[in-house]
């Protein structure tokens, strides 16, 4: 079990707001652009593939830079790292407002991907120092909540912003806000510092910072299976957000406004799905059963919706309960992380399973780009699908059991 220590009430919803926020930025992060893609589509006449590639590159270095950043969380310090990546995508962002040619967009986005890739080793390596196991759960749930709420207000905000200001200035407001989102962390987050001593059940202190155990930790077959079902299902996540918009409007023939909130309707139904997780976690002992047959329920949906037989208002609700179910499997996910990492490689655990993250997300827009660009958006999502079947096995071979006793 991995140390914490333990916070009022106050305290520790101040670290969780905070924590929060940075979460909800990079989820935010995420479907920037694919609401814009029929924008940057007429403007910059590339094809599909192409603009899946603005999405697949940002996966890309997010995920290259996970492990990485994970040795140096465990070293150093969630919040410091922290800092560093909400500025270098802050940045980034604010200047693909100047950008002309597509290289530069691209080369903008992988410098986003790369920043993005500091919050799930600081976040949960900051949660786990500084929130007690009696409340980590809820801690977690809500951790989850805020990057779902992230991804179901992007494309909102991003469609509201670009018919005021234009698509340009709309992208870089969303870097001048990353930067706010610094400061505010630079004011109010010194409690996200661990504390110098930290309460355990079975010691008094936390254990030195070890490289050999956090690769020993990574080639174990337990990190293994849950690095292929973070891979598996990013990639079903990942072509879902970046084209069930486009794919809305080709299977079904309705307008872009109506699809967008069959994508927004989805990314709310899998934050709520995210807390209700929370509970069945809680709740539930096996979590790799709930993650199971959480995720299974996803695939099945997508399939309804890939079919394109239903009138469009029950794929519509198939897709939202889809979205509900993956959240519902979220939690349970993350805890089988936890529950398996050694204390003192939280960050190296995490790094290393959400590197599955960035190469699923990579992999996903651009195969189904290709899937949309030769008239077969259906057969796109029945792929997807596909991927998350996949993803049952891997889990099922994970067996939360604690690697150094």
């Amino acid at each position: 079990m991995n140390a914490s220590v333990v916070v009022a009430a106050g305290e520790r919803h101040k670290i969780v707001g905070l924590i929060c926020t940075g979460h909800y930025y990079s989820h935010f992060s995420n479907l920037v652009l694919p609401p814009l893609f029929p924008l940057l589509k007429a403007e910059t006449g590339v094809d599909y593939v192409a603009l899946g590639a603005l999405v697949a590159a940002p996966a890309v270095a997010s995920g290259a830079s996970q492990v990485p950043i994970g040795f140096l969380v465990d070293r150093f310090g969630g919040r410091p790292v922290l800092l560093a990546g909400i500025v270098v995508m802050g940045v980034s962002f604010a200047l693909v407002g100047v950008a002309t040619e597509f290289w530069q967009l691209l080369i903008l986005m992988t410098l986003v991907g790369l920043g993005n890739g500091v919050f799930h080793p600081a976040d949960y390596a900051i949660l786990t120092q500084r929130i007690d196991d009696g409340h980590l759960g809820r801690a977690v749930s809500l951790h989850g909540f805020s990057g779902y709420i992230g991804w179901a207000t992007a494309p909102v905000v991003m469609l509201a912003l670009s018919e005021f200001i234009g698509w340009r200035m709309a992208v870089s407001t969303i870097g001048i806000a990353g930067l706010a989102i610094v400061v505010a962390l630079m004011l109010f987050g010194a409690r996200l510092n661990a504390p110098a001593t930290r309460i355990r059940s079975d010691e008094s202190a936390e254990p030195k910072f070890s490289p050999r155990q956090g690769l020993e930790l990574m080639m174990s077959l337990p990190m293994v299976m849950l690095l292929a079902f973070f891979l598996l299902t990013a990639i079903t996540t990942g072509g879902m957000a970046s084209f069930l918009v486009v794919a809305s409007i080709e299977i079904y023939g309705v307008g872009e406004a109506l699809a967008n909130s069959v994508l927004t309707g989805y990314l709310v139904a899998m934050a709520a799905g995210v807390l209700a997780g929370g509970v069945v976690a809680d709740k539930v002992g096996r979590h790799n059963f709930v993650a199971s047959y959480a995720v299974l329920g996803f695939a099945a949906m997508i399939v309804l919706f890939a079919i394109g037989a239903l009138p469009f208002a029950i794929a519509a609700i198939a897709t939202a309960f889809g979205g509900f179910m993956f959240g519902v499997a979220t939690p349970s996910r993350d805890l089988l992380v936890r529950e398996i990492a050694p204390p003192g490689t939280i960050g190296v655990a995490f790094g290393f399973t959400s590197t599955g993250l960035g190469i699923g997300g990579a992999i996903g827009p651009v195969a189904s780009g290709w899937f949309m660009d030769a008239g077969a958006p259906g057969w796109a999502f029945v792929m997807l699908a596909g991927m998350s079947v996949l993803a049952v096995p891997a889990i099922m071979l994970t067996r939360a059991r604690a690697l150094s006793a």
